[in-house]
C-alpha cells in the first residue's frame, strides 16, 4: 500500500482528502465568482484581531466569513486554512486560490488572502484584511507581499449544508 502512495500523487491527494473528510471537487467558475463578489462587499471593513464580521475582521476571519456567507465550511484560523487544500505552483495560480504569507519576520504562516484577479505573470491581486488599512486588495508581486509570500493552495470544497 505505501508504494502506491508514493507512486501516485493523485492517490495521495484522494486519501488525504478522504481522511480529512473533504471533497476533492473543485469550485466551479460560477462558485468562485460568487465568492469573489461576496469578498468585495467587505472592502473597507476595519481590521480587528479575531474578528469575522462587519465590525472588524482579521485575515482568516475574512476568508471564514466569505465562505460561510456562501454556505461553505472552512477552518477558522490561518494555520488550519493553510492545510485546507492542494498545493499549487505560483505559475498556475488562479482566481479563488488562497495565498499565504509569513509577515513581519515570522517563522510561521500568519497571513492569508484570496486571489481575486490574475492579469499576467506579475499581476495577481488578492483580497485580505490588512492590519493597517482593513480589507483591501493588493498585488502579490508588490515588493512587500512577494518577500513575505510562502505558498498558494486551491482550497477544498466543503458545503456546510
Amino acid at each position: 500500500m505505501s508504494t502506491l502512495l508514493f507512486d501516485s500523487c493523485r492517490l495521495v491527494s484522494r486519501l488525504n482528502t478522504r481522511f480529512l473528510g473533504q471533497e476533492t471537487s473543485q469550485y466551479s467558475n460560477q462558485e468562485v465568482e460568487n465568492l469573489l463578489e461576496t469578498a468585495k462587499t467587505y472592502q473597507g471593513v476595519a481590521y480587528r484581531p479575531g474578528g469575522a464580521d462587519v465590525q472588524g475582521m482579521d485575515c482568516s476571519g475574512l476568508l471564514f466569513r466569505i465562505y460561510s456567507d456562501q454556505n461553505y465550511l472552512i477552518p477558522r484560523v490561518t494555520i488550519q486554512q493553510a492545510a485546507f487544500g492542494l498545493p499549487v505552483s505560483i505559475d498556475r495560480i488562479a482566481k479563488g486560490d488562497w495565498v499565504f504569507f509569513k509577515t513581519n519576520g515570522s517563522g510561521n504562516i500568519n497571513h492569508v488572502g484570496l486571489v481575486t484577479k490574475v492579469e499576467g505573470p506579475k499581476q495577481v491581486l488578492f483580497i485580505h484584511a490588512s492590519t493597517s488599512k482593513g480589507v483591501r486588495e493588493d498585488n502579490l508581486f508588490s515588493n512587500y507581499w512577494f518577500k513575505a509570500f510562502e505558498k498558494v493552495i486551491r482550497p477544498y470544497k466543503n458545503n456546510s449544508n
